[in-house]
């Protein structure tokens, strides 16, 4: 079995003329890459030893001019008015929703009609009655908010 990491160090030992000394043949393959004369072949030394697969060449850039946009449409919210078993996007569990019923601008003009008709007595009714008011779901494990369903 071949060893993985070499007995000595990676450095190159560098004598008093600053020149690179010989290294051993166990860190010809760790050494830094050749030189550009190295790689053109003008200068005498020996190549440097590659190893790993070759490069792939880079795919040739488009021809023409005009380029693809892709669209994509979203629904508003993929919760309905009624709780869903959906799996939660923060705790990863499957379950079922919890609605919390919050008065929307529809809740608060029904009751100002309501007013003005002198029905004083039904005033509450529309924040009481769940189909006036939009649905806020949460999730049934861990009470984060996953969306809403807005009343039209």
């Amino acid at each position: 079995m071949e060893r993985v990491y070499p007995s000595e160090p990676l450095e190159q030992p560098k004598d008093v003329s600053g020149l690179v000394q010989e290294t051993h043949p166990e860190h010809q393959k760790l050494l830094a890459p050749p030189t550009y004369d190295q790689a053109t072949g003008t200068a005498t030394a020996t190549p440097a030893v590659t190893t790993g697969p070759a490069p792939t060449p880079a795919p040739p850039p488009p021809t023409g001019s005009a380029t693809q946009h892709t669209v994509i449409i979203l629904p508003d919210s993929p919760y309905g008015p009624e709780p869903q078993d959906v799996q939660c996007p923060y705790c990863h569990n499957y379950a079922r929703t919890r609605i919390s019923y919050k008065p929307n601008s529809r809740t608060h003009l029904i009751a100002l009609v309501l007013c003005l008709l002198q029905l004083y007595c039904f005033v509450c009714l529309p924040y009481c009655i769940s189909s006036c008011m939009n649905a806020n779901h949460y999730c049934g494990m861990c009470n984060r908010y996953l969306g809403t369903y807005l009343r039209k």
